[in-house]
């Protein structure tokens, strides 16, 4: 029997924000480990309890239980169960989001809020048990640590995600080109983003809008008759859209983390993040920061930016991302493992 488990829904070293955290979480444990270590990944099983009852058969063929597991989001209540009576250590990653909120952003862009999970009180009761038996909840942002506590986890603690530091850092475009890189669900925030572009009304600047599913926003540029957006969709080399923007933006509603915000303060971008996304604890220069869901608000800091009544230097966006290589952030996962 794996001394180390580590179970998730996501798909380990995927190109995306969950991905590039599995891959840097189980990294960590296996250097715990060794050859000890069983890495689980159930992506294409049904949600929301598919990946917990693949991971459960997977526990009652064996008998003896390893001596930690790590859970990375997702549902698996009825796994972690099996573990704790069986006398292993549990820690989960939880990226939580503020469920009201993310309802009324679904409600907004008259789409279903369509998790059962969170909706049925018998399933909500499900999976907050989860997380209410792990030995210590781990949580990449103070915002998702007091969701947590909320849910009556006693155990919480902060381990922000990190980044890779990329060698060489290339020059801000002369002409000014804002960004946003991430995927398109409603709690991105992105109808606040359109809308501020709207109010602004550039002529002579760009706003690029990347990753999966942004190349279906085009009703709602039309919606706040938004223009210069290009809608760029998946990309390949994230390089290519934090390299051509003067500033990235982070408008989510709510968001447990988000990577790019250290992507592109690692390659000397600035960035504009809303308080509803919880790499904003990150951003030491606070005037950076804008309320999340104010359109308003959020154009006139684009607005100071461009005129450079708001500036942070490359080199002071950079240091910032230095704080949170992954080499330190595995560091503090394997302390927080060998302290249990």
């Amino acid at each position: 029997m794996t001394d180390y488990l580590y179970v998730t829904a996501d798909v380990v070293g995927a190109e995306t924000g969950g991905g590039i955290v599995t891959r840097n979480e189980s990294d960590a444990l296996r250097a715990l480990g060794g050859e000890a270590t069983t890495v689980l990944s159930y992506p294409n099983e049904p949600r929301p309890w598919g990946a917990d009852d693949a991971a459960c058969r997977w526990l009652l063929e064996r008998d003896l239980p390893p001596k930690l597991a790590h859970f990375y989001s997702g549902t698996f209540t009825n796994a972690i169960g099996i573990l704790k009576r069986r006398g292993c250590k549990v820690t989960y990653t939880a990226a939580a989001h503020d469920i009201n909120v993310s309802r009324e952003e679904h409600e907004k862009l008259g789409l279903p809020f369509d998790y059962p999970h969170l909706t049925d009180p018998e399933q909500w009761e499900r999976y907050v048990r989860g997380y209410q038996l792990a030995d210590v909840v781990i949580c990449p942002s103070t915002l998702s640590k007091r969701i947590m506590e909320s849910y009556g986890c006693k155990n919480v603690v902060v381990i922000p995600h990190g980044v890779d530091l990329p060698s060489t850092v290339k020059s801000r475009p002369k002409r000014f080109a804002a960004a946003y890189l991430g995927q398109a669900g409603p709690d991105k925030g992105l109808r606040y983003l359109l809308e501020a572009w709207a109010k602004l009304d550039y002529k002579d600047a760009l706003l690029t809008i990347a990753g999966y599913g942004t190349e279906n926003l085009l009703p709602l540029v039309r919606q706040f008759d938004s223009g210069n957006v290009y809608l760029r969709g998946r990309v390949d080399n994230v390089d290519e859209v934090y390299d051509a923007c003067s500033v990235l933006i982070q408008p989510s509603a709510s968001e447990g983390f988000g990577c790019e915000v250290l992507e592109a303060l690692a390659r000397g971008r600035p960035v504009i993040c809303s308080d509803g996304a919880g790499a904003a604890d990150v951003i030491s220069d606070r005037r950076f920061i804008v309320p999340a869901r104010n359109a308003r608000i959020l154009a006139e800091m684009i607005h100071r930016v461009r005129l450079g009544e708001l500036f942070m230097s490359p080199e002071d966006a950079r240091a910032i991302a230095m704080e949170y290589p992954w080499s330190r952030i595995r560091e503090w996962y394997q302390y927080q493992w060998r302290t249990l």
